[in-house]
């Protein structure tokens, strides 16, 4: 066996991916429940760390703390990995009573 055949074979025995399961999105949020439904997402789409960290030039350690639910990793980081796997955030207010604009300003001069 060649150098090349023996390189080809190492990397197609490599590590399989390994399918998780979804966390419950109807509990309240939290960063373990936004890590857990990304590696369910990365996973279940058979996805490696390694292949994703090059697919978004995100490093592959920074990978593993937003799949662990670090809270230090910025947010835009883990917005990258998000909408790569197909994933997003809708914003509901706990505030159930509209808010009144007394200062007659329009929305659009909010700075």
């Amino acid at each position: 066996m060649t150098y090349m055949t023996k390189k080809r074979v190492k990397k197609a025995l490599g590590r399989v991916v390994k399918s998780t399961d979804m966390p419950d999105l109807t509990k309240s949020f939290s960063t373990k429940q936004l890590a857990q439904a990304i590696t369910a997402k990365r996973t279940g789409m058979k996805i490696k760390l390694v292949d994703l960290s090059e697919a978004i030039s995100i490093s592959k350690p920074t990978l593993i703390k937003i799949e662990k639910g670090d809270t230090s990793v910025k947010l835009v980081n883990i917005l990258k990995v998000m909408e790569y796997l197909g994933l997003s955030f809708s914003l509901i207010s706990d505030d159930l009573t509209p808010s009144i604009n007394t200062t007659g300003a329009s929305d659009d001069e909010w700075y």
